[in-house]
């Protein structure tokens, strides 16, 4: 078993780059995952586009805080962007009930739009997480507090990761998991409570176009 756990130190930071350049990432890894290809024709990204509520919620989130850090620098001339971002981000709330909190590294992918709260932590670069997740405060009286995650995290539906927790990088938590305890590198996590059920566990094929069409079929 890999015993190291993420540093947040790792993650501190993430948006210090331009937001522009993460949200490029997100768009490769939208088009990697459902079209196959990281830059698809441009007839395949407006049909992406037209139908992918997910990616419509990454797009208002990385949109809001690249309007929320220019509006420090330009209060005056960049609040109307600013207002609309938060429209639109409300929208995001009220439509698809998805509310995202945390600074994301670069390549955030949400399978399926639905039922999402992720509260103020800091996730790492390719984070992926699908319908019915939340990512919050836990209760535990020696650990109150909001997960620390990782890079290459997958979040399978239904799942719940709370408490001041750290996640490692490369962890997959399964379907339903509801987990409030630390957890190493490169794992599985599974059940209730969750817990690591394969400690060495590789998700890269969970990120393929090849995994997502298996996932549609069934």
């Amino acid at each position: 078993m890999i015993n190291n756990v993420v540093d947040p130190s790792r993650t501190a930071g993430l948006e210090s780059g331009p937001i522009e350049g993460h949200f490029r990432a997100d768009l490769a890894k939208f088009y990697s995952i459902e079209l196959g290809s990281p830059t698809p024709p441009l007839r395949s990204r407006a049909w992406l586009w037209a139908r992918h509520f997910g990616l419509h919620c990454v797009a208002a989130y990385r949109f809001h805080r690249y309007a929320r850090r220019q509006v420090r620098e330009h209060p005056v001339l960049v609040r109307p962007m600013l207002a609309l971002a938060q429209a639109l981000s409300y929208g995001v709330r009220l439509v698809h009930h998805v509310e995202l909190n945390a600074e994301f590294g670069p390549g955030l992918y949400i399978g399926h739009a639905s039922n999402i709260f992720v509260g103020p932590t800091r996730i790492g670069r390719n984070f992926s997480l699908t319908h019915n997740v939340t990512i919050g405060v836990g209760h535990q009286r020696l650990a109150p507090g909001i997960p620390v995650i990782g890079d290459d995290v997958w979040i399978g539906t239904g799942s719940v990761l709370s408490g001041a927790i750290r996640i490692g990088n490369g962890v997959t938590v399964s379907n339903g998991t509801m987990l409030s305890r630390t957890v190493p590198d490169g794992c599985l996590v599974g059940g209730n409570p969750g817990r690591v059920v394969q400690p060495a566990y590789d998700n890269n094929t969970l990120f393929s176009h090849r995994a997502h069409e298996t996932q549609a079929e069934h």
